[in-house]
């Protein structure tokens, strides 16, 4: 973008990266943020944590967008893999979203477990979802009401005395992630045998936070301030506070107190549950530098666009949801002049008088396998492990409790707001596959039947749906799989999406 200028203007690789590193350099290390990373390689991931926290000195990193769990929560509990969750005897804790909508493959794993060996679904969910018919119980309860439910679900004994899993992510965006740690900590108390899978829904974002792109941590699930060895010999500095997690980036990049807002490949125009904050956010920031593949609505609002390499024009690797390694090859050659990601962040390096110290991915997995306690051998380990990947164990992070925001008092007027994702929206990725866009359903409101006599309208009825921060008119259905003065809206449905109400 011109100075000045009202729109993009095309222009060399070298005038943006010294402009963006031009920048970065001019701003203290607690007014930079980055945001996204997800879609990145462990390796490019990798390299991007050592440019901000070891060379830019910033701990303003972080992988999720406001929509997933506290870092130190999702790597400190002890882990569970899919086949353990489908053993036979199991029981599984559903303590999250609609599985159905946000991991298919895991909805059909677990419906057969379900059916074909025996295991025993408990959901505990702010509505019933596609397993619900495969549950042996569903404990509903209404926003914020997670911590109580699970204790009633425990009291109650429905989780036996086997092994117990439990399908951790975030049920519903319209609240804070407080109420689902508690909920998860609790479960965790029951001891040895509860274990969690988690059901964070972005690309590699389980990699990102194993490579430290979250506030806090450093590469290898190792605390900010337990750095070892070959680290501090790798980086050159290492941050000594803990920094900002993606709400108080945006918050604090709108009332202009961040000099400069990296999007890596994060669109939070889109995605972030807050879009007025997002949009206050990227208006605020001095400088916003984005990477990504599609010119987005975030990336069209950015001062400087570094066109990315995608999935499938990279090599490296990348970590599932149990925490396994797999590896990743180039397949196609990215379009025009886009690079991959690591090689952007070693540019900017060298641009702000660092080096990375890599040349390569192989040089990146090296130094991740140097540096990061969890990932040593990792090379030898996917070779031992014939394309089945590798689970990587162990943590030095401890889950702690958060606080949260109070929920507002209910009135006998006003239903609480409950949104979560569905399979086919208006997400990027979804967006620009054209035989898969039109999949995306109008957005609805359910409502308990209850609340329709309330109410007094009848299902199919358009009705707007009003919050403190904006509304949206959407048609009315009947759902007794809603809790009563509850009200459920997708979070990014065409027509009229909860992400317009969420503040």
């Amino acid at each position: 973008r011109t100075p000045g200028g009202s729109g993009l203007t095309t222009t060399r690789w070298s005038e943006a990266l010294t402009r963006a590193a031009d920048a970065l350099q001019a701003a203290p290390a607690d007014r930079i943020g980055v945001i996204g990373g997800a879609r990145l390689t462990n390796e490019a991931a990798y390299a991007w944590a050592k440019l901000a926290k070891g060379v830019l000195g910033t701990d303003n990193v972080d992988a999720q967008l406001g929509d997933g769990l506290p870092a130190d929560l999702v790597l400190g509990l002890p882990k569970a893999t899919i086949d353990e969750a489908c053993a036979p005897g199991t029981t599984v804790v559903l303590l999250g979203p609609d599985i159905k909508e946000e991991l298919g493959v895991l909805y059909l794993r677990l419906r057969h477990a379900a059916v074909e060996d025996g295991v025993r679904l408990i959901e505990v969910a702010p509505a019933t979802s596609g397993l619900s018919p495969y549950a042996t119980h569903t404990e509903l309860h209404g926003p914020g009401g997670a911590p109580s439910a699970v204790q009633a679900v425990i009291d109650a004994g429905h989780l036996g005395d086997g092994p117990v899993v439990v399908l951790l992510g975030r049920p519903s965006l319209a609240e804070s992630a407080s109420h689902t740690v508690r909920a998860a900590l609790a479960l965790a108390g029951l001891g040895d045998r509860v274990r969690f899978l988690s059901t964070l829904r972005r690309g590699n974002v389980h990699g990102a936070l194993d490579m430290a792109l979250a506030p806090g941590l450093l590469p290898g699930r190792t605390p900010l301030a337990a750095p070892t060895d070959a680290l501090a010999a790798a980086w050159p500095s290492v941050p000594t506070t803990a920094g900002m997690d993606t709400e108080a980036m945006l918050r604090a990049a709108a009332a202009g107190r961040l000099d400069v807002l990296v999007l890596l490949g994060a669109d939070p125009l889109q995605d972030a549950p807050d879009r007025d904050l997002a949009r206050r956010a990227l208006e605020g920031a001095g400088t916003v530098i984005a990477l990504d593949l599609f010119l987005t609505a975030s990336v069209s609002a950015a001062d400087v666009v570094l066109p990315a390499a995608g999935y499938a024009e990279v090599e490296g690797t990348t970590t599932n949801l149990e925490g396994r390694v797999s590896t990743v090859t180039q397949r196609v050659t990215a379009p025009g002049t886009a690079r991959a990601d690591w090689i952007i962040a070693a540019d900017l390096a060298a641009r702000l008088g660092a080096d990375l110290g890599v040349g390569s991915v192989d040089d990146l997995l090296a130094e991740i396998e140097a540096v990061a306690p969890t990932h040593a051998d990792l090379t030898a380990r996917l070779v031992a492990a014939r394309g089945d990947g590798v689970v990587i164990e162990g943590t030095s992070v401890t889950p702690t409790p958060v606080e949260g925001p109070g929920l507002p008092a209910a009135d006998s007027y006003s239903l609480r707001l409950a949104s979560g994702r569905t399979m086919y929206d208006q997400a990027t990725m979804v967006q620009q596959a054209p035989t898969i866009a039109k999949l995306a359903r109008p957005a609805t409101v359910r409502l308990n039947p209850h609340d329709f006599d309330k109410l007094g309208i009848e299902p199919g009825t358009p009705v707007k749906v009003s919050s403190a921060r904006g509304s949206v008119t959407v048609a009315a259905t009947s759902d007794a799989g809603v809790p009563r003065d509850t009200a459920v809206v997708p979070f990014n449905a065409p027509g009229g999406a909860g992400g317009d109400l969420i503040s």
